[in-house]
């Protein structure tokens, strides 16, 4: 098989992949490699991957071992900025779907190990279109679920979906697609200006994926979505936050164009389409409901709580969930408000401050769901105790909570 530099590679099994892999990656030790060589060393092992990514970097595991060889080879941990910015270079230039592919991969990887990789704003604003258009291809579900889900006995991941059909190279591409963007935006801050490439139509067609997406055996991709739009929600907030006119001018600014940017996106379009996205919210309490302890477990569970956050106080929006889904929701927060330690206070914080709208602005108002429960945990979190102090922000929102209608005539 020839690669993209012209290559012949004679690869007839596994065996033979990653032993041509091997040598490419490994520099010859009499002499100092020039950046020349080291350049061709890499687009040599990205090419290598690329060509035979469909037969033997099938699972997940198989193209994190390949991303991992490459990643702890002497190309990178000598000259790692270099490396990087070149994979960053052709992901852009180079057409061939399977190149890109491997390099969207080693970027999901490296930025992985250096939490500062995926911060960069002037490495990843160039990637944004390719990403959104990998996003944005249109892929039959049924298809898409053999790579995602479990069948005809392969792993999840699996190149090949049910009778040995092979997942379209965009399936995979737009999958990526999402993690890096997730990636992207959950560790950036976008301004107003960077973020209007989110537009309508792009949001829109994230929460038709959503629904599209639902009875996939495997809820990764869908999940993922999810992830994607709430880490847009967060950004939508913090950019209009930091770009609200102060008191003096507001008033010369209420009805501009501009104003009307600061608004959240992600918030408008939802507003929109209340009766035909609930999968966003009944797999959005799921998340939440089985959030791992976890770095991206915690992150992600503060990506939602502010989204939901924004539901409960949004006229309009307070009745977005089913009241069994509300009941879900108690549910999960007795038991984070029980459980969550003192190095998780700020997620507490967080979990106290969605509680009181979820009471008092939603059905749960006039839902006497778990209120006695609710009632004892949450004088639990200010009762006076030898061993810590109580936290003077919890006790401030634990007492906001108490001073709710739904706990009127409770027994105190």
């Amino acid at each position: 098989m020839e690669d993209d530099l012209g290559i012949v590679y004679l690869v007839d099994n596994a065996q033979q992949f990653w032993s041509e892999l091997e040598d490419i990656l490994a520099l010859p030790k009499e002499a100092i490699p020039t950046l020349e060589q080291l350049d061709l060393t890499l687009k040599r092992s990205l090419s290598l991957c690329a060509a035979y990514h469909e037969q033997y970097l099938q699972s997940p595991f198989q193209l994190e071992h390949a991303c991992n060889m490459l990643l702890d080879s002497e190309l990178f941990i000598f000259h790692s900025e270099r490396m990087s910015d070149i994979v960053t270079s052709e992901a852009q230039s180079n057409t061939n779907p399977h190149f890109q592919f491997i390099c969207f991969h080693v970027l999901l990887s490296f930025g992985r190990r250096r939490s500062d990789f995926f911060r960069s704003h002037k490495r990843w604003q160039p990637l944004l279109p390719f990403l959104m258009d990998h996003i944005l291809v249109e892929i039959d579900s049924d298809i898409e679920d053999t790579y995602f889900g479990n069948s005809a006995g392969f792993g999840s991941g699996s190149g090949y979906g049910g009778a040995n059909v092979p997942v379209p190279i965009e399936a995979k591409l737009r999958s990526l697609g999402v993690r890096l963007l997730y990636e992207m935006c959950r560790v950036q801050k976008l301004s107003i200006q960077d973020l209007r490439i989110f537009d309508d139509a792009f949001l829109d067609y994230l929460f038709d994926l959503v629904e599209q997406t639902r009875h996939m055996q495997d809820d990764t991709f869908n999940y993922s979505v999810i992830k994607l739009i709430v880490a847009l929600n967060e950004q939508f907030m913090v950019a209009s936050i930091g770009n609200e006119p102060n008191d003096s001018d507001r008033h010369h600014h209420s009805s501009s164009a501009s104003n009307l940017e600061n608004q959240n996106r992600v918030l408008r379009v939802l507003m929109r389409r209340l009766g035909s996205t609930q999968t966003f919210g009944e797999n959005m309490i799921f998340m939440l409901n089985r959030a791992q302890r976890t770095p991206e477990g915690l992150c992600m569970q503060l990506l939602v709580l502010k989204l939901l956050y924004l539901l409960f106080t949004t006229k309009g929006t307070e009745e977005y969930f089913y009241t069994n889904d509300l009941c879900v929701l108690v549910d999960v927060f007795l038991r984070e408000l029980a459980d969550l330690d003192d190095d998780s206070e700020s997620l507490r914080h967080t979990y106290l401050r969605v509680l009181h709208p979820l009471l008092t602005k939603t059905q749960l108002r006039t839902v006497p769901y778990k209120r006695p429960q609710i009632l004892y945990i949450l004088e639990s979190l200010i009762r006076p105790s030898n061993v810590r102090d109580v936290n003077p922000t919890t006790k401030r929102l634990v007492e906001r909570c108490l001073g709710g209608e739904w706990c009127v005539g409770l027994a105190r």
